[in-house]
């Protein structure tokens, strides 16, 4: 009875550690946000909290602006006011898509 106990638990082992040996551990699974941001392989997200793999999203920084003279008088992003009434970069970097 010992012999039959004692080979399925080491049967059950040796399965248990070849799952865990495969399984990679997620290197974005990061809860705190500067900890997230010091890892060059995720980006933190503050619209929903959490780490994501990757780099961040590219956000245009004259989007902020709501207003035409505003957006027109901004000349540190290089923005430009737009026929469709939204404040956008002149230029954009080459990793935005």
């Amino acid at each position: 009875m010992w012999k039959v106990l004692l080979g399925s638990f080491i049967i059950a082992l040796l399965f248990s550690s070849e799952v865990w040996a495969e399984a990679k551990p997620d290197e974005c699974s990061i809860r705190d946000s500067a900890m997230c941001l010091a890892n060059k392989n995720c980006h933190w997200d503050g619209t929903k909290p959490g780490c994501y793999p990757g780099p961040a999203p590219y956000v245009d920084p004259c989007l902020s602006h709501e207003g035409e003279e505003i957006c027109n008088s901004d000349n540190t992003l290089g923005c430009a006011w737009t026929t469709a009434k939204k404040c956008e970069s002149k230029v954009k970097p080459s990793s935005a898509n």
